[in-house]
């Protein structure tokens, strides 16, 4: 028995265990079914609280709930919901009826078919619907409307004899009245609504069945058949069929009568002490700013508070219950400072902003309708409550004499509600013009047509949507509205007049002649994108905008019609007159331009003149081309007398002398690009390196730098007169200057070399709106300016020392080629010397021999290895940017001031072109491809440093890029793995270790037992 029952215990927990994922979907099941459920609620659901109905002269009664159910002792039960079972009387007939009343007041919903758009209704307000049949579960009727797809666990279907009464239609005293059931279990109509004078083709004495208000059968079997068929050729008006006015009279129109009268017809109904008394005026008031129809709005408002007296409207002056819930509907609706203010909000807000807003999830057209069209879709369950509404306007507007009704023409699309299409509403009366919104898919969707005869196959409707004053499009937001401007088209072949108004509208008045408009003047409202010019060029408008003004107060652009001198221009030229044309009317404008006299090239200077350089050293000179007409200062570069194939000269005017070069002279040329017969020549002294003995002194030879460094500019035998820039040796003894490095640390600039003691750096920003600025940033051809600085020194820098003068940047700038001019002056002459390189770790270094201002330039037509546009690539790499493509190997990383290789030496003070050392000049050393030093840029450079480069420099450099390299990747973007493995809830886990362990203790137990 122990044994027994240890094994119960243990099937219990596996079944439970089973059940808890099983549970869990359930959860989100429901939850998601409420969040559905919410989308369909009245928006007064105080009626699912206090079931009301309505006689045909618009008077409320509240009844109760009513249990509808038709279930006798042959039921079958299901759950809460009783489902009849045939019985041997029910088999006389094969007609059927849906009966909704099975679930004491409260909302079933549905699937219209042939949309899938879900919907809702309450059986206590409209019992009996048409039965069209049954498929997968789910039964398909006819009601309000509407055809849809119910479950059929939420209704009942009993054949029609079963009913005591079913919904039908009568003809009393000439008017059309409609009798509603709210069970079927007991005779006679709970509703009987007053759809106003009855059609000719409609009987007194004869009882007409209809499901839809708007063709009429004398035989029910007959309609269920035609219904079935999609037809309805054998009803009573297959041709003609009937529209309730008021029912489907878009609100988009306004009541004739006054806010006095108004007060009257509602005091003729309303009891004492109603809220709705004497509040015409707030009707009409908010019919004319929010252009919703004052009428409609108090029959809405008499349906919704029972004439003024629910306790909603009592406590809260909520007349419409809004914003009621359906927990607590008393305590949860709005309240409202007043009646009136609850009245603006319910036109403005709710239905001009809301409900008759064709971008708005709840617009099935703007007219009160029924559960297939219109307001009544997704404001109310009750599937009558556009007709209640509109029965108490019918009611008002008889009681005065029937003013109202018939006014207006009214035009429906798809008249069967089977029939489903959408439409455009235009601003014009042509396909061609801007669509304002479209109806949807709704059947039975009416409009107010303005004018009865269509233009071009238009006709013109009251616009449901607010529109701007154009017309050009829908305006959200604001609920105001102007009958007179606020019109739409829509083609004549989808519309059906079902109502031919009494009064025609009003046409627009023509349009009045346009009165002539002259030329009053001329604007350059854009000037050209050139102004200057260079003599005996021609005048060139691109990009320029000419407007032209006229008398009325308008402007027009007329760029393309304007005249100009198109005659070379002269440097006596300031301004280039504009004219245009209308007419006999003729219009000047001036345009501003400056000429500049032709170019003309004098001659060309190179600095320095002369120079001594050694074997590897490298060299960037400086020219200057002088003229006339400010000549342009690009030159041709080349070198001449080199026996050496290492030895080049590149574009900037920066020449490297090979490591083997033996010639004693070069000569370096620099050849005007705008004059070829205009040029310089330089003299180079090539010294070659006297040989080394071990343990002599080397021969005197003052400040001469050791052949094979490469200092960029070291002239140890020339002194360049004119070159002091103010830096004067205070003793004329090298002990008075110091190796240091002076910053300016606001600017990010520093400058190293050998100073005297107290020598400062003096930075001074050039700023954009000098005339120095422009004329220096001219000179690098339109590129992106970084900075523009001039430097110099309070106190003085030892004489034919080199500079490295080092600028911050940007860090987004690094792996970026950077053009930097330097600009130094020499007996009157200002230079100009370029250098290109890359910057890397946020900043740039070049290698001067004196102070003078410097621009820096975004090189953005440059060919080397740049990070394409700093896009990072999509794989996370950094991309070709100058640095090495596989990082160094951790272990072989170097500290700074070591050489990577002894047998290894970078190109001395090289800045883009790779020179391989001979070996001869290395001791026969192997040479290492610059590529390795320089991330393959092929530039030869390495930390963006020119000029003279030690071995000891480069592999500081390498160190650096292996630093850069490692921020790279500790910057580069990491893609997690994508989570593995069971992803069950930790709980459930803990449950099964739970079960495991009982399992085991079970087992020793029952062991236990057996000893």
């Amino acid at each position: 028995m122990r044994k027994s029952k240890l094994l119960i215990l243990l099937l219990f927990m596996c079944m439970v265990l089973t059940g808890l994922p099983a549970m869990e979907s359930k959860a989100e099941e429901s939850a998601q079914g409420g969040d559905a459920y919410s989308e369909l609620q009245d928006e007064n659901p105080y009626r699912t609280e206090n079931v009301t109905a309505m006689d045909e002269n618009g008077n409320i009664t509240e009844v109760g709930d009513s249990d509808g159910s038709m279930t006798d002792g042959d039921e079958v039960s299901s759950g809460s919901i009783s489902t009849y079972a045939r019985s041997s009387r029910a088999a006389v007939s094969s007609v059927k009826v849906v009966n909704f009343n099975t679930k004491n007041n409260a909302v079933t919903e549905y699937t219209e078919d042939g949309t899938g758009v879900a919907g809702y209704t309450n059986g206590d307000y409209g019992a009996d619907a048409a039965y069209l049949g049954t498929s997968g579960g789910k039964v398909k009727f006819m009601m309000s409307g509407v055809i849809g797809w119910v479950n059929a666990s939420e209704v009942e279907v009993i054949d029609l004899s079963q009913a005591a009464v079913v919904s039908g239609y009568e003809v009393e005293n000439g008017r059309l009245l409609h009798g509603i059931v709210y069970t079927m279990a007991t005779p006679g109509y709970r509703t009987r609504l007053d759809n106003g004078p009855a059609p000719s083709y409609l009987s007194a004495g004869v009882k007409y069945y209809s499901y839809d208000g708007h063709y009429f059968y004398t035989d029910y079997g007959v309609m269920i058949s035609d219904y079935q068929n999609n037809t309805r050729a054998n009803s009573v008006n297959p041709d003609n069929p009937y529209y309730n006015y008021y029912q489907y009279l878009p609100l988009r129109s306004s009541t004739s009568y006054s806010a006095d009268a108004l007060n009257a017809m509602i005091g003729s109904k309303a009891s004492a002490g109603s809220l709705m008394a004497n509040k015409g005026s707030a009707f009409i008031d908010s019919q004319n700013t929010y252009g919703v129809n004052a009428l409609l709005m108090t029959g809405v408002a008499a349906n919704e508070s029972a004439w003024g007296t629910s306790s909603i409207a009592r406590n809260k002056n909520n007349l419409f219950g809004l914003n009621a819930v359906d927990s607590s509907p008393g305590t949860s609706a709005s309240t409202f400072a007043s009646v009136e203010a609850c009245i603006n909000d319910f036109a403005n807000g709710w239905m001009s902003r809301g409900y008759l807003y064709p971008a708005d999830s709840r617009y099935n057209g703007g007219f009160l309708g029924n559960k297939a069209s219109g307001i009544n879709v997704k404001y109310a369950s009750d599937p009558y409550w556009g007709e209640k509404a509109a029965n108490v306007a019918y009611a008002l507007d008889a009681a005065q004499g029937g003013a109202d009704y018939g006014l207006y023409t009214i035009g429906v699309k798809d008249t069967l509600a089977s029939s489903h299409q959408t439409v455009n509403v235009r601003n014009e009366s042509n396909t061609s013009s801007t669509v304002l919104y479209t109806t949807g898919r709704a059947s039975n969707y009416s409009v107010l047509i303005k004018n009865s005869t269509s233009e071009n196959g238009f006709y013109r409707i009251q616009s449901d949507a607010v529109l701007d004053s154009g017309r050009t499009s829908m305006v959200k937001g604001s609920g105001s509205y102007s009958f007179d401007n606020m019109y739409a088209y829509i083609s004549a072949d989808y519309v059906q007049i079902v109502n031919q108004g009494t009064v025609s509208q009003p046409e627009p008045e023509p349009e009045p002649e346009p009165v002539p408009v002259t030329l009053d003047s001329i604007t350059i409202a854009a000037a050209p994108s050139k102004t200057v010019y260079t003599e005996g060029e021609s005048f060139d408008p691109t990009g320029m905008s000419v407007q032209a003004n006229w008398s009325d107060g308008s402007a027009s652009d007329v760029t393309g019609e304007i005249s100009y001198t198109t005659d070379p221009l002269t440097a006596d030229v300031t301004a280039v007159e504009i004219s245009y044309t209308s007419g006999d009317v003729t219009k000047t404008a001036s345009q501003h331009v400056q000429v500049k006299a032709k170019a003309v090239v004098t001659g060309v200077m190179i600095n320095p003149s002369e120079i001594d350089l050694y074997p590897g050293d490298v060299k960037t000179f400086g020219v200057s081309v002088q003229g006339t007409g400010d000549p342009s200062q690009d030159v041709t570069w080349s070198v001449e007398g080199a026996f050496s194939s290492q030895t080049v000269i590149d574009g900037n005017g920066k020449l490297t002398v090979g490591a083997d070069e033996s010639t004693q002279q070069l000569t370096v040329k620099a050849q005007s690009a705008v004059d070829p017969s205009q040029y310089a020549q330089a003299v180079v002294t090539v010294l070659q390196k006297a040989s080394e003995e071990p343990d002599e002194e080397q021969p005197s030879q003052p400040d001469a730098e050791e052949p094979g460094t490469g200092q960029e500019g070291s002239d140890a035998d020339t002194e360049e007169p004119g070159e002091d820039d103010g830096q004067t040796e205070p003793d004329g003894s090298d002990e008075a200057y110091q190796s240091m490095e002076l910053k300016a640390e606001t600017e990010g600039v520093s400058a190293s070399g050998e100073f005297a003691a107290g020598t400062e750096l003096v930075v001074t920003p050039v700023g954009e709106e000098t005339e120095v600025y422009q004329t220096l940033v001219k000179e690098v051809g339109g590129k992106p300016v970084l900075g523009v600085f001039d430097l110099s020194l309070n106190g003085s820098a030892k004489e034919g020392s080199a500079i490295q003068v080092t600028f911050s940047l940007d860090e987004q700038y690094n792996g970026k080629s950077i053009l930097i001019l330097h600009f130094p002056e020499k007996d009157g002459v200002s230079y100009i010397e370029r250098y290109e390189m890359t910057a890397q770790d946020g900043s740039i270094t070049v290698e001067v021999d004196s102070f003078s201002p410097f621009v820096l330039a975004l090189n953005e037509e440059s060919t080397g290895d740049e990070a394409g546009d700093g896009q990072t690539p999509d794989n996370g790499e950094t991309g070709d940017t100058g640095e090495p493509a596989v990082p160094e190997d951790p272990g072989t990383s170097e500290e700074p001031g070591t050489t990577e290789d002894p047998g290894t030496t970078e190109t001395p003070g090289t800045t883009e072109d790779p020179v391989v050392q001979d070996p001869a000049a290395t001791g026969g050393s192997e040479t290492t491809d610059p590529a390795d030093v320089s991330g393959g840029t092929g530039t030869g450079q390495s930390s963006g440093t020119s000029g003279k480069t030690t071995g000891a420099a480069a592999s500081t450099n390498v160190v650096g890029q292996n630093k850069t390299d490692t921020k790279n990747a500790d910057n580069s973007q990491v893609t997690a793995a994508p989570r593995t493995g069971d992803t069950a809830s930790p709980v459930l886990w803990i449950v099964l270790v739970i079960a495991a362990v009982a399992v085991i203790i079970a087992a020793v137990v029952i062991k236990k037992i057996r000893k």
